[in-house]
């Protein structure tokens, strides 16, 4: 029996967070993991604040009225009653805020195994597939911070790449996920950023950006051809450059939710925006190129972005009232975008 500390949080209100432990007896072919390591992220606020129409909170069941945020980081196989799976191998993947996660591999191979789990068949394979650890990849605390989010950099950046936009205009410009796209995406079209006036001069400082913007400035932001991406999902911030670049504005892709607490719901002007799902589009580019053409490209665009993270700083934490105070703050929006952080619990 594993004794198992998850960190759940209130569906209704996600910035309110408590423990929950509890026994858990294994069943045949099933895997208890301990996990080592994970990040926390924006983009974990977005699970959370997402957990129902995007299907979240169906990854790790929780008690009624709460959700286990999902998280992404490495754990190691510390029992296992799966015949491929020894103790001590380690995997990269998608993991419960927990202390531990149980997992029921599928068929393994050199590429890792999908979790056959029957309360997550029907959701987005690229969160069922674990992968065995590989420093291939670099240092683990980067991996936790950036390798699922720059894979989302990684597709918007390859749609993008046939966008007719002469202007790439990203919101939330600090955001982990924003930075990747605009390192990838420079040189092809200009790339301008719109951030609080506090996190400016940061976004200015990673070299990813042709111009950052404040979001007070919005009318300042040139181009004849612009295509918005949201990182916020702030629903004022989307109104406002909906409102202003008018005609000019070919395309709105709606990709994050920073901002869960923002109003939304306003009618915008112009063109519709489409939500950006990056399950689905991973899928299709694994179609169009392969299991081992996807990987590669994503490999390579990866190696040429981890080259230029001179400016962050990771912060390790350890135990659950460290993990619960850095989820207060993310949820709060108090994020330090130059700060990674990596949390044991």
């Amino acid at each position: 029996m594993a004794t198992l500390t998850e960190l759940t949080v209130a569906r209704a209100d996600i910035s309110e967070i408590a423990a929950h432990i509890h026994d858990r007896d294994l069943a045949p072919g099933e895997v208890l993991l301990a996990v080592e390591r994970f990040a926390l992220t924006a983009n974990n606020v977005t699970y959370a604040a997402h957990g129902v129409d995007f299907a979240y909170w169906q990854f790790w069941p929780a008690p009624e009225g709460r959700g286990i945020v999902p998280v992404w980081g490495f754990a190691r196989a510390v029992e296992s009653h799966a015949e491929d799976i020894g103790v001590g191998e380690r995997f990269y993947g998608y993991w419960p805020m927990a202390s531990h996660a149980v997992l029921l591999p599928g068929p393994v191979s050199r590429r890792g195994f999908d979790d056959m789990a029957s309360h997550r068949q029907g959701l987005a394979a690229v969160y069922n597939r674990y992968v065995p650890a590989s420093a291939e990849w670099g240092a683990e605390t980067i991996q936790c911070l950036f390798r699922p989010l720059y894979a989302t950099s990684f597709v918007l950046d390859a749609m993008l790449s046939a966008s007719p936009a002469d202007v790439l205009l990203l919101t939330s410009a600090s955001s982990k996920t924003a930075l990747g796209l605009a390192q990838a995406a420079r040189g092809r079209q200009r790339i301008v950023g719109l951030t609080s006036a506090a996190n400016r001069a940061f976004c200015v400082a990673t070299g990813y950006y042709d111009d950052v913007l404040d979001y007070d400035s919005i009318d300042e932001v040139a181009g004849m051809a612009v295509s918005l991406v949201d990182f916020s999902g702030n629903g004022a911030v989307r109104h406002a450059v909906h409102s202003h670049l008018g005609e000019r504005l070919i395309e709105s892709h709606v990709v994050g939710d920073t901002h869960w607490q923002s109003e939304k719901g306003q009618p915008l002007p112009g063109v519709r925006p489409q939500p950006f799902f990056a399950p689905t589009i991973i899928a299709d580019r694994v179609k169009e190129w392969g299991a081992q053409g996807y990987d590669a490209r994503l490999l390579g665009a990866w190696q040429r972005f981890a080259a230029t993270l001179s400016w962050l700083h990771v912060e390790e934490m350890r135990g659950p009232a460290a993990a619960a105070r850095a989820w207060k703050s993310m949820a709060a929006g108090r994020i330090d975008p130059a700060m990674g952080l990596v949390i044991s619990i």
